[in-house]
């Protein structure tokens, strides 16, 4: 499924989500548009337990062991997920699940616990990715929102 038909989906399934669907078409959706066409590919596999519930890698720093940051890994094969080395995880009781991109950033909307989420962008190589803030995503799309809210537009599209 290419990122348009993503998108169209996310707008159709709004109601679902309790977000009218002219908020998520004209609010939400530029920018989970917009960051994901930073991206290199239009599903990621992400790490879950059995139990469903998503990997999340803390990663620090020696000079700063204070300083932590929580982080779900995305990456472009369902290789890469399976052969990425954490040492803290049972690879028994995890599974990689394929999630289309626009899913990943529109949940990155409500993410609490989490940081961050590194994209792998090359096969076997994960130095080469890029990190997408979780406040970042989600102050951009507040932002997004309360301009269409406070735009005279916005009440044409209500009407």
């Amino acid at each position: 499924m290419n990122l348009d038909q993503q998108l169209r989906n996310l707008i159709n399934e709004a109601p679902e989500y309790g977000v009218p669907a002219i908020i998520m078409e004209h609010g939400v959706i530029p920018v989970i548009s917009a960051y994901a066409h930073q991206l290199d590919y239009s599903k990621y596999y992400l790490r879950q337990t059995l139990e469903n519930n998503l990997v999340l890698t803390i990663l620090g720093t020696d000079k700063h062991p204070e300083v932590e940051k929580r982080v779900i890994y995305a990456f472009p094969t369902v290789e890469d997920a399976a052969k990425f080395p954490d040492t803290k995880i049972n690879d028994a009781n995890v599974i990689a699940q394929e999630i289309p991109v626009s899913q990943i950033l529109f949940q990155m909307f409500t993410m609490k616990e989490v940081d961050s989420v590194i994209f792998v962008e090359k096969p076997e190589n994960y130095q080469q990715s890029k990190e997408i803030f979780c406040n970042k995503l989600q102050s951009a799309i507040q932002h997004n929102l309360t301009n269409l809210i406070n735009s005279n537009s916005f009440n044409q599209l209500v009407v």
